[in-house]
């Protein structure tokens, strides 16, 4: 798979558990979390799924920071 579709994948899982998150939003986790290589053997669902399950993070990714 390639990281475009995981990357839309993942943004389409998000909004399924946050559908008033904006995509740009959704977008941009998908991307932080891509750029981390422990992400890449996962599926984009599982991934979004265990990310989901961490709960709020202390230290946010880049794009829920801002």
């Amino acid at each position: 798979m390639n990281e475009h579709e995981w990357i839309a994948r993942f943004s389409a899982r998000l909004h399924a558990q946050w559908p008033r998150l904006p995509r740009e939003q959704r977008d941009a986790v998908a991307i932080d979390l891509w750029q981390e290589q422990r992400w890449h053997n996962s599926e984009p669902e599982v991934a979004a799924a265990d990310w989901l399950r961490q709960g709020i993070p202390t230290d946010p990714p880049r794009s829920l920071a801002s």
